[in-house]
């Protein structure tokens, strides 16, 4: 795991993270100063959490409360701060901004408000805040887009028809569940050919920098610390990667690019989709492919929580509320067996 937190396509950075711009203007203009303000005590406490949350987090951190947090909070004394306020605005922001943001965003921001607060008690520059606010989930449940057996199988044509990164990112997801970034992210050294594993421990994104208003590709740790996990390699996943040449891959290279540099993910979701255009299948995204293998597992028979530890999810009951849906035909048979009892019954 050497240096994951900081390996760009140009080689290797140090593990601990460099502070946003943004944090260390604020520092060096307050030099050793407690905040006076809302706002400067939001900085503080994102500066506090810096070193110990993923570089992705901190930049949605930072944005959540430049764009949202700010608008309503900038100005506030910390004098001021109070249950009554704090809630008081924490309404009006939710009253005039609930038709333009996601409850997931949402409920991001009000982890922030209620973390920056609850920094400023421990930190004794006010008493303590009470949160009364709370906000329902609206967003309509979406049904989980998966691969008919005829659109799997054409894809799986198509992707053993000619050997290419695009083709291989795309078997790797389906046959093992592994989201865009983790397969981008996976190395040589990931795969146990020995023992037939894929050990998934790191992912790539792409992360955007307020201050150039640029992106960069970063490889990093996983999702969550339930995301670390291995994965059998099912038969035909491993003699397409040995058709591949990929055990003779230097340890630290890139199996999409056989170099030090990871896979653009972009490329990986816009090759899926030219595919999934070309054969006439509507309105595919490259995460159905990590649906349809959960949703295959299911209905193979596997254990709901070995489902959840080969997907890397955080709980077994999110596996279940997301893929575990009885047919109608299933239904129907677990009927007719109470039937039956009640058929004994009559005579």
């Amino acid at each position: 795991m050497e240096g994951l937190n900081g390996h760009f396509c140009h080689g290797f950075y140090p593990q601990v993270r460099p502070k946003s711009q943004k944090i260390m203007v604020l520092q060096a203009s307050r030099g050793c100063k407690s905040p006076n303000d809302f706002m400067s005590l939001a900085y503080e406490w994102l500066q506090a959490k810096s070193h110990r949350i993923k570089e992705s987090t901190l930049s949605k951190y930072e944005h959540l409360t430049d764009t949202h947090i700010k608008e309503y909070f900038e100005g506030m004394p910390l004098t001021d701060i109070n249950t009554a306020l704090v809630n008081k605005k924490m309404m009006e922001m939710y009253e005039e901004k609930q038709s333009d943001l996601s409850y997931s965003t949402f409920r991001s921001i009000f982890y922030l408000v209620r973390a920056i607060t609850t920094y400023g008690v421990t930190m004794g520059y006010y008493q303590q805040v009470y949160f009364n606010f709370e906000i329902a989930d609206r967003t309509p449940q979406k049904d989980v887009q998966i691969l008919n057996p005829n659109q799997e199988q054409e894809i799986i044509r198509i992707a053993l028809a000619a050997q290419c990164a695009n083709h291989l990112g795309i078997l790797l997801s389906l046959c093992t569940g592994l989201r865009l970034g983790e397969v981008c992210a996976l190395s040589a050294s990931d795969i146990d050919f020995g023992s037939r594993t894929i050990i998934v421990q790191k992912t790539v994104q792409r992360l955007s920098d307020q201050e150039t208003n640029q992106t960069r590709l970063v490889v990093t740790e996983p999702k969550s610390r339930h995301s670390n996990r291995a994965i059998p390699l099912p038969t035909f996943l491993y003699e397409i990667l040995v058709s591949y040449h990929i055990n003779e891959y230097g340890r630290k290279n890139y199996i999409l690019t056989n170099s030090d540099c990871p896979y653009e993910p972009r490329t990986l979701q816009y090759a899926f989709q030219r595919i999934t255009e070309k054969c006439g299948f509507d309105d595919l995204h490259f995460h159905c492919l990590r649906h349809t293998f959960a949703t295959k597992c299911i209905r193979s028979g596997f254990d709901v929580k070995m489902v959840s530890e080969i997907l890397g999810h955080a709980s077994v009951s999110f596996t279940m509320n997301r893929y575990v849906h009885p047919s109608m035909e299933a239904k129907k048979e677990k009927m007719s067996i109470l039937d039956q009892s009640w058929e004994a019954m009559k005579v």
